[in-house]
């Protein structure tokens, strides 16, 4: 009996809330809607917490909700007002807020560059494997991050040959992990490089050399793949260097 009748207060709860989701880019303006006599909860989608919001204390009450990184507003009069909302990671966004009669109202704020971001993560993971490590190497050769990818800047040195001077610039970590190198031939002669030489940086699925043949003092960039479990074997000088053979 008891747990029916929390159920039954419950129910009026849930449905008292309107929602509104608005996609939106930073800089910009859109109209949304809140309730006349009741509370608004405003915030942002895909874990992004408000920093601030801001509005004319005459026309709207406003308060942090802290645990969830929203905010709660309350229409003073009926009159249309503005508001201007900033992310944790400082974007801007202006509300046109319309009171309207009705039950409390929730507002999601959607980043669109998030969505496209998504979307493209998606159709990656429904891509082969080796399509999806092509296209993946691809964009970080030309200098991009890949959607879903962060970027961690190391340049350090990397203990490898001899004849080698290599340094690792950049480690793509998402649903593989990628390692960005440059090496350098310091030896007095000609290099020609293969990939089945990298062996020795660790559990390697695939890698990538720009240029195979080096001249003395030319440079390659090389790029290693790893499978998303982490980073094995390039945290920088791994004993002495050895002669290649």
């Amino acid at each position: 009996m008891t747990i029916r009748w929390v159920l039954l207060l419950l129910l009026p709860v849930s449905a008292a809330y309107a929602g509104q989701i608005i996609e939106v880019e930073p800089g910009g303006t859109y109209p949304v809607r809140a309730a006349a006599n009741d509370l608004t909860s405003i915030g942002m989608a895909d874990g992004l917490r408000l920093q601030a919001v801001f509005g004319i204390e005459t026309v709207v009450s406003i308060s942090k909700d802290e645990a969830f990184g929203r905010a709660i507003i309350k229409p003073i009069s009926k009159t249309p007002f503005s508001l201007i909302v900033t992310d944790e990671n400082g974007d801007s966004y202006s509300l046109e807020v319309t009171p309207v009669a009705g039950p409390g109202e929730v507002i999601t704020l959607q980043r669109k560059s998030h969505q496209a971001n998504e979307a493209l993560i998606r159709a990656e993971r429904e891509m082969p494997f080796t399509s999806r490590l092509k296209r993946t190497l691809k964009i970080v050769a030309h200098g991009d991050v890949p959607a879903g990818y962060t970027v961690e800047r190391r340049d350090q040195a990397v203990t490898l040959w001899v004849e080698a001077d290599l340094r690792l610039l950049n480690v793509y970590q998402g649903s593989m992990t990628i390692e960005h190198y440059v090496l350098r031939n310091v030896s007095g002669t000609e290099m020609r490089l293969d990939e089945r030489e990298f062996k020795d940086l660790g559990s390697v699925v695939s890698v990538a050399i720009r240029h195979h043949l080096l001249p003395p003092q030319g440079t390659t960039d090389v790029f290693i793949v790893r499978d998303a479990s982490g980073i094995r074997g390039a945290s920088g000088t791994r004993g002495d260097a050895r002669e290649r053979t």
